[in-house]
């Protein structure tokens, strides 16, 4: 009896398994979405045939799942919600993972999903289930966060997956407290709506406003939101995109080329950045102030050869495929990051490179630390042993205004517009560095001192994008179009950069009933600090303020900048003192005398005493002209 269960036993757990595979092919033949989507993926090249696969059982399993929405009667809403971030967090993989670690974030997003749907049964049932382990929103955030890391470590063996893993919690719990995670779906469509109007500044961008494009252990390559997704106020830059890199000691970025045209800035830091192009090959030495430009499809690598300090790079990006958008394409590679080599079939790999398809498994399958990696001392130094100083120029030396560089142009050792001991106001364009009128763009570097300010000002044609790379201040700007819309009604309410229809109406009557009102502003302010980016539109009068306590630098991109000019409205150099007396007296309807004294009493020139300084010690002072002051300033931004 023994000896014939010992034989029967192996046979019925095959049987077992056989009837469970069948269950599962049975329903799988059952969508013939599913049947007809892997006889397509059997025409793939061995390598894409595993993915695609996947693929099709992915979409298999969210088909099954959107009918299992429709079956649960008074909660079709949230299921779709659910879904909606479900698909959003599967793009977000797609976007910033490789290899196995897309496939585990894949399954991270999938694990969300069930358990947002759970909470949608029963949220309360579930909000006491988190109580009794532990987990809920009542614990302290640390502790929180040391508890999943904990878990990462059980988890992971795995040193980057671990890694990812930790960087995962941290950002849940940042999450959690801007409510971005909160699996309540109301809250999520309320954050999903409030980022679409631009909230209530959507001229200001924090850095919860960027995501992250490439990220490892060793640094991370970060991307602005989309200009025009944040306001219709922002349609005329939103081909460009604001991208920050910033990369440890001692790493290196592997190659790789982008679909868009780009100028970097040099925040921080030195190292190398290599550019090849055809058969042309350039490595440029670089350091802070320096600006170069890479033209799309150039493959390019870049190097912090510094032992201590990060390397951090803003760059302006102009995609040249997609309006708007830009992908990063990596040849070099394996599975982390994945090689587009690998995209292709066998046959075609064997006969482009001559040789077998053992040897070309071996050189694309071995990568897996990401695209960025740490390097040794003695590769950077062969790396680096044949570049060009940047800052260079050509063929005048420093200062030559007529000549173009071949490596980078360095801002910092050009003489300044403006100078004194309240700020320095650095520029670059065309006649300094070439390249910079190939995209029409303008840079400049404001240095204010603390305490101090940059004159009011506007720019006649470019619109501003500014980064602020060190220091902290508070930035002013006066806009039109919001005042318009707190004008209508549309303000605080709802609709605020978008839903009025007669925003951008041209015809709209300014004059109010009886042609008294005129053009109303709305100021937008905001606190300044490093990595915070802000928008100036043309025409748009703005004023840039240091803390007390210390220096504010802030980068700015200027586009379009053919035919621009920077209007400054107070200082030595203010616009208003140009007007005739009696221009003046028609303007402000107060004599020329009052006003002479109003604009002439400022005798610095672009950079100034911030408000701290003009404080006085008992309060009083100057309140009493006040009213004539503001009315000034409304006509100056008015014209």
């Amino acid at each position: 009896m023994g000896t014939k269960l010992k034989t029967l036993l192996p046979l019925l757990l095959l049987a077992l398994l056989s009837l469970s595979t069948l269950c599962t092919t049975s329903q799988a033949k059952e969508d013939p979405k599913l049947k007809e989507c892997r006889r397509q993926c059997s025409q793939r090249p061995r390598q894409q045939r595993e993915q695609c696969e996947q693929w099709c059982w992915e979409q298999h399993q969210q088909r099954e799942q959107e009918g299992e929405c429709e079956r649960e009667r008074g909660q079709e809403g949230n299921c779709r919600k659910a879904e909606k971030h479900l698909e959003q967090c599967r793009r977000q993989c797609e976007e910033t993972q490789y290899g196995g670690q897309r496939q585990q974030c894949k399954q991270q997003c999938q694990k969300r999903y069930e358990e947002e749907k759970q909470r949608s049964r029963g949220q309360e049932g579930e909000r006491g289930r988190e109580q009794e382990r532990g987990t809920g929103s009542d614990r302290d955030p640390q502790e929180r966060i040391r508890q999943c890391k904990k878990e990462c470590r059980e988890q992971h063996g795995e040193r980057q997956a671990r890694w990812q893993c930790e960087q995962q919690c941290e950002e849940r719990e940042r999450g959690r407290e801007h409510g971005r995670r909160d699996l309540n779906p109301r809250r999520w469509e309320e954050e999903e709506e409030g980022e679409e109007r631009g909230g209530e500044n959507p001229y200001v961008f924090k850095r919860e406003h960027f995501k992250h494009k490439l990220r490892t252990e060793h640094g991370n390559v970060r991307v602005l939101t989309n200009f025009a997704k944040r306001s219709k106020l922002l349609l005329g830059i939103a081909n460009y995109r604001v991208v920050l890199i910033e990369l440890n000691p001692r790493t290196f970025v592997l190659p790789n080329h982008w679909d868009a045209d780009d100028i970097c800035y040099v925040v921080k830091g030195r190292g190398t950045v290599t550019v090849l192009k055809k058969e042309e090959k350039q490595s440029h030495s670089i350091r802070q102030g320096d600006i170069l430009k890479v033209d799309a499809g150039s493959v390019v690598y870049v190097i912090n050869s510094d032992s201590r300090d990060k390397l951090i790079i803003a760059k302006l990006v102009n995609p040249v495929s997609t309006p708007g958008k830009f992908e990063t394409f990596f040849g070099a590679g394996g599975e982390n990051p994945e090689s587009f080599y690998r995209g292709f079939s066998d046959e075609v790999l064997e006969a482009a490179f001559n040789t077998e398809r053992d040897r070309i498994e071996r050189v694309f399958g071995k990568q897996r630390r990401g695209p960025i990696v740490q390097a040794s001392e003695e590769q950077i130094r062969s790396m680096t042993r044949e570049t060009s100083e940047g800052g260079q120029h050509w063929p005048f030396g420093e200062g030559g205004r007529f000549g173009e560089s071949r490596g980078p142009f360095n801002i910092l050792r050009k003489r300044p517009t403006y100078s004194n001991q309240y700020g320095q106001l650095h520029e670059a364009d065309a006649n300094d560095y070439r390249p910079l009128g190939e995209l029409d763009v303008k840079i400049n570097l404001a240095n204010i001192s603390s305490g101090s300010m940059e004159a009011p000002t506007y720019n006649s044609r470019s619109t501003m994008i500014a980064v602020v790379v060190g220091g902290r201040g508070r930035v002013e700007i006066v806009c039109p179009h919001l005042g318009k819309q707190s004008e209508t009604g549309t303000g605080r309410s709802r609709g605020r950069y978008g839903d009025n229809k007669d925003d951008d109406d041209d015809d709209d009557d300014e004059s109010g009933q009886h042609g008294q009102k005129g053009q109303r502003y709305r100021t937008i302010r905001a606190n300044l600090s490093p990595g915070t980016v802000f928008v100036v539109p043309a025409g748009h009068p703005f004023a840039e303020i240091a803390s007390r306590d210390e220096n504010i630098q802030i980068m700015c991109f200027n586009v379009p900048a053919e035919k621009n000019e920077r209007i400054f409205l107070a200082g030595r150099n203010n616009v208003m003192s140009k007007m005739e007396r009696e221009a003046k007296e028609l303007a402000f309807d107060a004599s020329a005398r009052e006003v002479d004294e109003l604009f002439n009493s400022q005798r610095e020139q672009a950079f100034m005493p911030g408000p701290e300084s003009r404080r006085s010690p008992r309060g009083g002072g100057r309140r009493e002209s006040h009213g004539f002051i503001a009315s000034v300033l409304e006509a100056a931004a008015g014209m």
